[in-house]
């Protein structure tokens, strides 16, 4: 991943700097004492990562995410003020370190960024044991894998994640989830549910058993499903 960094305090980039070099998978392509710099660095060159200050002059980093809006490459926050850490998750960040940071600490933020890069990028689109995705769900991203997902239910202004273990809630919208999980193994059955369908246990007049939970589904879905895990009809 191409990674830059914008920081003004020169003690802080270099630090950043000396741990961006141990990890592999990251490549620093530029290091910027403000958000100006760095803005012009974005329009010129690919970047996938950005580990980015807070309180800079002229402009915060805050409001520089904010002016790249869905242009903004995975951004990781690094300042030394907790309290905005709300507003930096209402940006989508991957991460919010607070200063000072361990490697430790930073290695954790940055195998979350390369993990969601490479979802992104279509490096978990099959169906295999392994695979996983990344939900935001109580201001970070919580990595779920696929085989544990058991139906994703609509809910106003969120998603409801039911797994085999736990229940995630999450911002993303239900369009968004269908568009992310694997059309393989995921159907969206009715208008307020997606479902596993390695999970269902069970037709029922016009629902489904998934977990614990019966679903209603349209009436060509259950001929689809059914023909897909019960070759030769009903």
């Amino acid at each position: 991943m191409n990674c830059i960094i914008v920081d003004d305090e020169v003690i802080a980039r270099n630090g950043l700097e000396q741990y961006v070099a141990q990890v592999s998978e990251l490549k620093l392509v530029g290091s910027y004492g403000n958000a100006i710099a760095a803005g012009e660095a974005l329009r010129k060159m690919q970047v996938d990562l950005m580990i980015l200050d807070i309180q800079m002059p002229n402009l915060t980093g805050l409001d520089f995410l904010k002016s790249l809006n869905k242009q903004a490459p995975l951004s990781i926050l690094h300042t030394a003020y907790p309290n905005f850490a709300l507003e930096g998750y209402q940006l989508d960040v991957i991460d919010y370190l607070v200063k000072p940071v361990t490697f430790d600490r930073f290695y954790q933020a940055v195998t979350k960024a390369i993990e969601f890069f490479k979802l992104k990028n279509g490096n978990g689109t099959s169906n295999g044991p392994d695979e996983f995705i990344f939900i935001k769900a109580d201001k970070r991203y919580e990595k779920v894998m696929y085989q544990d997902i058991l139906f994703v239910e609509a809910m106003q202004n969120y998603s409801v994640v039911q797994t085999s273990e736990r229940k995630l809630i999450t911002p993303m919208s239900l369009k968004s989830m269908e568009e992310m999980l694997p059309e393989a193994s995921f159907r969206r059955v009715q208008r307020s549910f997606i479902v596993s369908i390695n999970q269902i246990s069970a037709f029922e007049g016009n629902q489904v058993r998934v977990g614990k939970r019966m679903i209603t589904i349209t009436k060509e879905v259950k001929t689809e499903l059914m023909n897909k895990l019960m070759p030769g009809g009903e």
